[in-house]
């Protein structure tokens, strides 16, 4: 039988598209497989222990890699090397689906008495704010503030979520603890951070002041500086439960922690401390 050539050129497309049909199931299920290995099955009361003495044995490890890769420029790399230090069974994203939004352990357990909240960077975007109030039951007061005062619309808004607004650059114009004093508050619940690269010289000073239970902050720099910013939390006792890399900015990442003295009130499980410490 001889073939026309039009009938040559879709014989040989559906052979190339059922190649590539069977390679892309191959690639999924091995994903799969990589993510089930990663679950834990959170009614076995040894699968926790188990993980943690995981961690034990290839702590010193995790930490020697993650030291050295943060010497290069390979921010996929490194980002890659970042380990949980602790592990959150109630994880939920609060805010955008996309670039913005935060993952939070347990938000439901936030105190009830007098909690406050804090929300820096906004640019006119308050999804993530008015999202913890709902989700929180709004009996938290939320401080926000950014470098440029917000619409009117926004202010309204922010008014009505039992929100008080700040306006200036972190910390070159206000710190965070000042906005604290202002509002007459001594502990912070939640701390979400994106201020572009203010986080480097903002946040210690204020962890260093006052008590917080969860920070997540998106961290701008060189692995270096990433792994500076890790070891400044670390040193006040906060752990990683989630890392997010910006798939719009190579140099960007997302980190969510918790302080050791909050793990109980969110449920939290402590694995093992990864990042380097330093000392103070």
């Amino acid at each position: 039988m001889i073939y026309s050539q039009p009938t040559i050129f879709i014989i040989f497309l559906l052979c190339f598209l059922i190649i590539n049909i069977v390679i892309c199931s191959l690639i999924f299920r091995k994903e799969k497989q990589f993510e089930a290995d990663k679950m834990i099955d959170i009614y076995n009361p040894n699968a926790l222990k188990d993980l943690r003495a995981k961690y034990n044995l290839k702590a010193d490890k995790y930490s020697l890699e993650l030291s050295q890769v943060a010497r290069g420029a390979d921010h996929k790399r490194f980002f890659g090397k970042v380990k949980l230090e602790a592990f959150c069974a109630i994880k939920e994203r609060i805010g955008d689906v996309d670039d913005g939004g935060k993952y939070v352990c347990n938000p439901r357990a936030v105190r009830k008495d007098n909690c406050t909240l804090i929300s820096l960077g906004l640019n006119n975007a308050i999804s993530y704010d008015q999202h913890i109030q709902n989700v929180t039951g709004g009996h938290c007061r939320i401080l926000g503030a950014d470098k440029d005062p917000q619409n009117i619309t926004i202010q309204e808004d922010y008014e009505r979520i039992n929100g008080q607004l700040f306006v200036g650059m972190i910390p070159n114009e206000i710190s965070i603890s000042s906005m604290l004093k202002k509002a007459e508050r001594r502990k912070v619940e939640l701390l979400k951070i994106d201020i572009e690269g203010g986080e480097h010289e903002g946040l210690e000073p204020f962890i260093r002041e006052y008590r917080v239970c969860q920070i997540f902050i998106e961290v701008h720099g060189t692995p270096s500086e990433h792994l500076k910013m890790l070891q400044t939390m670390a040193k006040y006792n906060f752990r990683i439960f989630n890392v997010e890399p910006n798939p719009y900015c190579v140099n960007c990442c997302e980190y969510s922690l918790i302080q050791d003295s909050c793990m109980d009130q969110y449920g939290v499980y402590p694995l093992v401390p990864i990042v380097p410490k330093v000392e103070f």
